[in-house]
């Protein structure tokens, strides 16, 4: 196999990626040190997902962690870095949005399960893998919906969060639904799309749904100053409204 100063595409894009996830940890040490407060903002653990990805990324340029399935080269450190920075990223969201905890572990245990099963249904082949495609994508539905069903409930409450929550939510939303895409039309799936070519379509994703998140915290991250919230509760919203009315 190859190294990075080596002929091959697939660890020349690794080590683009990982020059890209350096960028975001630069932002996340400079979020860190800005006037706006790390500990109600998270930033530590905002801070962590690329840096993960970023050590990740140099594991897979040098071919390290990677294992072969009916013909195919699987990058172990690839999910493993999604197992750990992706329910931080769906996480942080509903944190943004002023959830409960029960809230921002579930959608997180949401997340974990997909990419857990979904690890499983690539390193098996033949029908097995179908199957944990599909309790895979099962997880990914009920992720969806807490994301856009339940944690729009909480942030009415915070209302300095909202443009943040809305954009973070988006982001992560829609590039979700992005990777399970990929993954059927890979060598995994039904082979439509090429080793190289899956690899490359996954390494611009990955560093797209985690530069740009922290960017985005970044430009925003005057929302968590004195935020604890205009209203208690969900409630309080409703009885405000009610007297305003009147």
């Amino acid at each position: 196999m190859s190294a990075i100063g080596g002929p091959g595409v697939i660890p020349l894009t690794y080590a683009i990626v990982l020059v890209g996830l350096l960028v975001g940890v630069g932002i996340s040490i400079a979020l860190l040190n800005s006037e706006a407060d790390s500990r109600e903002g998270g930033f530590l653990w905002l801070a962590a997902i690329p840096a993960i990805a970023a050590v990740s990324y140099l594991l897979m340029a040098l071919d390290i962690g990677v294992v072969s399935v009916d013909g195919n080269e699987v990058y172990l450190f690839r999910y493993i870095d999604w197992l750990l920075t992706t329910p931080l990223l769906v996480g942080y969201v509903a944190y943004v949005a002023g959830a409960p905890r029960k809230w921002i572990l579930g959608v997180a245990a949401a997340d974990a399960g997909m990419i857990l099963v979904g690890t499983v249904a690539t390193l098996l082949t033949g029908i097995a893998t179908w199957i944990g495609f599909g309790v895979s994508a099962l997880f990914h539905v009920v992720l969806l919906s807490i994301l856009y069903l339940v944690l729009p409930t909480y942030v009415e409450a915070h209302p300095r969060r909202r443009r943040l929550f809305k954009v973070l939510q988006n982001h992560v939303g829609l590039l979700w639904i992005a990777y399970p895409a990929v993954w059927l039309l890979s060598p995994a799936g039904v082979g439509t799309v090429s080793t190289v070519g899956t690899a490359m379509i996954i390494a611009y994703l990955d560093v797209v749904a985690k530069t740009p998140y922290v960017y985005f915290v970044w430009r925003d991250r005057t929302a968590f100053v004195e935020d604890d919230g205009e209203f208690e509760t969900v409630e309080d919203i409703d009885e405000s409204t009610v007297v305003g009315a009147d």
